[in-house]
């Protein structure tokens, strides 16, 4: 009962209720001195090596009891921090009694392979959407640590390559690509698939938005994602109902936001993707059917007109706008 308070690594061991508290809460002081900081790698591993000793010491102990008291079996303790096992099911695959040898030998083979093309695209989106998870609570952990050693320059020299290898696992959850060219300007290449691969989950988007209110994804990382990802928006004509909401709201803010703004040029990719995604008239009303959906494309239409004003894309951006307009016309 008493380990909890001898653990080497206070902060990830409850790290929720630190979240909970550090977001603020009307019961409990944020930034309380009392707040546990995040330990260094070196004290992480040695604190893992620790539970990986203890958790052997009481299998071991279970296992002898099971031997001399020739018991039936042996129930080792549940280790909270890894998940249960998942049930062992049969797939299920396509009645197809009834045809003949030849359809129900094409017909099976084809939904076969229908079938695991789905499975493979679908664990390749969940290993995706983890590894972006992984990334963005090392990240979180990592602000953390540098805000609490800000005098430390070594250190921080430190932490910032593990900043870099993580952001560039959320860059690749993400389907962002960091190009460099001779002269040192970064250009921003998002992979599509990729990126409509996680927004096809709920997890995918609800990180998609986390990483994006955090303020953990890059801002120029951000400002080139939000076309392609209104593109996987608006191509369904119906809202999703776990995540989208969420999302929405968070890419909202991304375009309000004055410092720093978002480029002209983006905004006025923002309304091509609406289109596309559309194809026509009749599709495109129905995007008006969303009250969060109806807000972004308000805020694009609004922040577009602000900071193209007396820019280059000026022109542009008039006639993307009133192209946009007169779909909208019934």
């Amino acid at each position: 009962m008493l380990r909890p308070l001898q653990s080497l690594d206070l902060y990830n061991d409850d790290y929720y209720h630190w979240s909970f508290v550090n977001r603020g809460s009307p019961f409990l002081s944020r930034g309380s001195d009392n707040n546990p900081t995040p330990v260094r790698k070196g004290v992480k591993v040695t604190a893992m090596e620790q539970e990986e000793n203890f958790n052997a010491s009481m299998k071991a102990r279970a296992s002898d009891y099971a031997q001399e008291q020739k018991s039936l079996g042996q129930l080792v303790k549940t280790n909270v921090k890894r998940p249960k096992a998942l049930l062992n099911t049969s797939v299920l695959k396509k009645d197809s009694a009834g045809e003949s040898l030849a359809d129900e030998s094409l017909t099976g083979t084809k939904y076969e392979s229908e079938q695991q093309s789905n499975r493979i695209s679908v664990w390749k989106a969940r290993v995706s959407i983890d590894r972006g998870y992984a990334a963005f609570l090392s990240l979180v952990e990592l602000r953390r640590l540098i805000q609490a050693h800000a005098g430390a320059t070594k250190l921080i020299n430190e932490l910032m390559a593990d900043v870099k290898t993580n952001v560039d696992l959320l860059h690749s959850a993400l389907g962002v690509t960091i190009l460099v060219d001779p002269k040192g300007t970064k250009k921003v290449e998002i992979e599509k698939l990729t990126l409509a691969s996680t927004l096809s989950m709920p997890k995918g988007r609800v990180l998609c938005a986390r990483v994006i209110e955090e303020g953990i994804l890059p801002h120029l990382s951000a400002c080139n994602i939000l076309p392609a990802a209104l593109f996987c928006i608006f191509s369904s004509s119906h809202p999703a109902t776990d995540g989208e909401d969420r999302l929405l709201h968070a890419l909202t803010g991304l375009i309000l936001i004055p410092q720093p703004s978002i480029d002209p040029q983006i905004l006025c990719s923002c309304l091509d993707m609406v289109i596309l995604a559309a194809g026509n008239k009749d599709e495109l009303s129905l995007t008006t059917s969303s009250h969060l959906r109806m807000k972004l494309l308000h805020a694009i239409l609004s922040t577009g007109k602000h900071v193209s004003a007396g820019s280059p894309v000026d022109q542009v951006w008039s006639q993307k706008e009133k192209k946009f307009m007169d779909s909208l016309k019934v």
